[in-house]
């Protein structure tokens, strides 16, 4: 069965939406846990690009759609 995302996992998604490239350092103070970033990771929400740099991928976009 399938983890439903929480509040704070969207949050996340939503920043990384409005930023792409951004580092995880900045994630991190932002209040994302490594378990929030495997997570969307593992759903293939977001995708690292270059070392420590997260993008969203078109699935991280269509549930972003979904949210509003």
């Amino acid at each position: 069965m399938a983890e439903p995302i929480t509040a704070r996992q969207l949050t996340i998604l939503q920043v990384v939406a409005k930023h792409p490239d951004v580092v995880r350092d900045h994630l991190v103070k932002a209040g994302a846990t490594d378990a929030d970033l495997a997570y969307l990771e593992r759903h293939d929400l977001i995708r690292e690009r270059a070392i420590g740099r997260y993008r969203v991928t078109h699935m991280g976009q269509e549930v972003l759609k979904r949210s509003l």
